[in-house]
């Protein structure tokens, strides 16, 4: 047994860090991975040679490619133009469209990124939901656990997948081939696929109608409408000029003046008796505005989205995009009323509704806006590479020029790859190449489709799993596991490694915990002498496939906001389908590739 040194203790503490800096957002997952690589430097646990070595590993470089490629469907409008005609069937009722469309979920998930594929079809589900009248909190979750459980159908599905595949060759194994995972994918797809039909489709509960963003967002007593008396202080004095902003805490988003809705340069218009303020914030705030100020309360009746919207003004769900500049930054550093021309109503965060101190609370990624403001300003936002537009029919439907080259571009890298006449890298470099020589996207568009947190993710964390070998932490864990898997069988070994990778993805990054079980895993299976490819399998479905929680995954964060789930929700329906998987693999693995080959 590899005896307890102090670099496994520095090690262990250097995990213990990153695991809770994932946990309690302490800094972005990208940032804490470096610092992660930075500590390991600096206590002599990897050399600076495989310090570096992630940002040249196979695997990190065929995601990058992947992003790229993925990004180039995405921006050629196949994909929406497709979906959006599923979406307005109306033959039926909504379950046909629905099951369509994630039929359609699963199968773009197989081979573009699982979080490209739902930032385009979210837009499209919610769509559907207010063209059929049903709760998008039907429909959002089950498209998440779609488009996860049908990225593990092929080895381009998921970036997990690509990672296990190269970390392999690194302890003799061969790397997996572009459809090894297809025979249990395809049972996980179709057991899932009847699941989310039947449970959460039919069982979850309607948060709101799509369209009731203010029932949504819980502002019924944040909005309201107050007239500007003849005795007013207000009379002939501008919102700037009374700082109304900062001595009452709230936000005047529109001006009524008769038929005239003023909602630009609301700042410095002189504002005039029987004007009408639309305001924004808390009861409290909004009293003492009234009183102080002397203002007449215009009616007790609740303001809704048919109140705001009309044809100059608009009130939509903006959420940031994977590849947003805004995150880290508050709404008063970016100033996002003078950048943007709209206000902030709200923010959703994995479920949590914030109306207070909007201003100064940092954004983060996949948090999803409530915003208002001008038409034309709002709709344009749909244009800006940060937000992601949750607004009805906010996307181009029209095919881009060269849209044919795109949708035939990562088949042909596909069939390479998996006819063997190319690795999965070489063949997904030529494929983006190819894009960008035939001009069918720009170098702009390539830097923008790529996930950069992924990618410094994936090279920064991957130093990790060697200096768990280095230091001795992988032979010393799988020793401890050993007698397990020596008195109940490798079954049961299996069974337990799964259970393990599912639990720390729900809490870790899904790729961050493949990099630590995978030497852990092959150290298991050389101890009890057997094939370490079911124990490798094990962890790349285990990491795969989280669905108890909306941080597990990132298509779950992000239909979080717009489906206003709770975290409850996905315990209550991602749990029952988690322990489906983990019985269906422990089961199959072995079957499908033998502990003794």
């Amino acid at each position: 047994m590899t005896p307890v040194n102090l670099e496994i203790l520095l090690l262990v503490g250097i995990i213990l860090f990153a695991l809770a800096a994932f946990v309690r957002e302490w800094l972005p997952m990208d940032v804490v991975s470096l610092a992660c690589l930075g500590l390991l430097l600096l206590f002599g646990l990897v050399t600076p040679e495989e310090a570096i070595s992630g940002f040249s590993n196979p695997a990190v470089i065929t995601v990058m490619m992947m992003f790229i490629l993925s990004a180039g469907l995405v921006d050629s409008g196949l994909v929406t133009r497709l979906a959006y005609r599923i979406s307005d069937w109306t033959g039926g009722g909504h379950w046909k469209p629905a099951l369509l469309l994630l039929l359609l979920t699963g199968l773009v998930s197989a081979f573009l990124n699982n979080t490209a594929a739902v930032a385009v079809l979210m837009p499209v589900a919610i769509h559907l939901s207010r063209h059929h009248r049903f709760s998008p909190s039907r429909l959002l979750m089950p498209l998440s656990f779609v488009a996860i459980f049908g990225g593990t159908a092929t080895l381009v599905g998921t970036s997990t997948n690509l990672l296990v595949s190269s970390l392999a060759p690194q302890h003799g194994l061969a790397p997996f081939s572009m459809f090894e995972f297809l025979p249990l994918g395809s049972v996980l797809f179709a057991i899932g696929f009847v699941y989310v039909a039947l449970v959460p489709m039919r069982l979850l509960e309607p948060r709101s109608l799509a369209s009731s963003l203010t029932r949504k967002y819980h502002l019924d007593g944040f909005l309201t409408e107050l007239k500007v008396a003849p005795s007013s202080k207000l009379v002939n004095r501008t919102v700037v000029e009374e700082h109304i902003s900062e001595r009452y805490e709230m936000t005047v988003l529109e001006i009524l003046r008769g038929k005239k809705k003023i909602s630009a340069e609301i700042r410095n218009t002189p504002l005039r008796v029987d004007d009408v303020l639309l305001v924004r914030g808390a009861v409290e705030d909004i009293v003492a505005f009234k009183e102080k100020e002397g203002l007449l309360l215009l009616t007790d009746i609740k303001l809704s989205d048919a109140d705001l919207n009309d044809q100059h003004t608009v009130l939509a769900e903006l959420q940031l995009s994977p590849v947003s500049r805004l995150t880290g930054d508050t709404l008063r550093e970016i100033n996002f009323r003078r950048q943007y021309g709209a206000f902030v109503l709200a923010l959703n965060r994995t479920g949590d509704l914030i109306r207070d101190k909007l201003a100064s609370i940092p954004l983060k990624a996949w948090d999803t806006l409530l915003v208002f403001g001008p038409k034309s300003r709002v709709e344009a936002l749909s244009d800006v590479e940060d937000f992601i537009s949750l607004g009805e029919r906010q996307v181009r439907l029209r095919l881009a020029r060269r849209w044919w080259i795109c949708a035939a571009t990562i088949p042909v890298v596909v069939i390479l790859a998996a006819a063997g006449i190319m690795p999965i890298l070489k063949s997904a470099i030529l494929g983006t190449v190819f894009l960008l020589l035939t001009r069918t996207i720009t170098i702009r568009q390539a830097y923008r489709g790529i996930d950069w947190t992924v990618i410094f993710l994936l090279a920064a964390i991957l130093p990790l799993g060697l200096a768990m070998e280095n230091t001795g932490l992988a032979a010393l864990i799988s020793s401890w596991i050993e007698p397990f898997g020596m008195r109940y069988g490798p079954h049961a070994l299996l069974s337990l490694l799964y259970v393990a990778t599912t639990a720390l993805t729900s809490m870790f990054s899904n790729n961050a915990t493949a990099i630590l079980m995978v030497p852990i895993a092959i150290g298991a299976a050389s101890n009890l002498g057997v094939d370490a490819k079911p124990f490798l399998m094990a962890i790349a479905y285990g990491a795969s496939t989280s669905f108890m929680t909306p941080v597990g995954y990132q298509t779950n964060a992000m239909v979080s906001g717009p489906g206003a789930y709770r975290f409850n929700d996905f315990f209550k329906f991602g749990g029952p389908l988690t322990l489906i998987f983990w019985l269906v693999a422990t089961w199959l693995i072995p079957v499908f590739w033998p502990f003794q080959p």
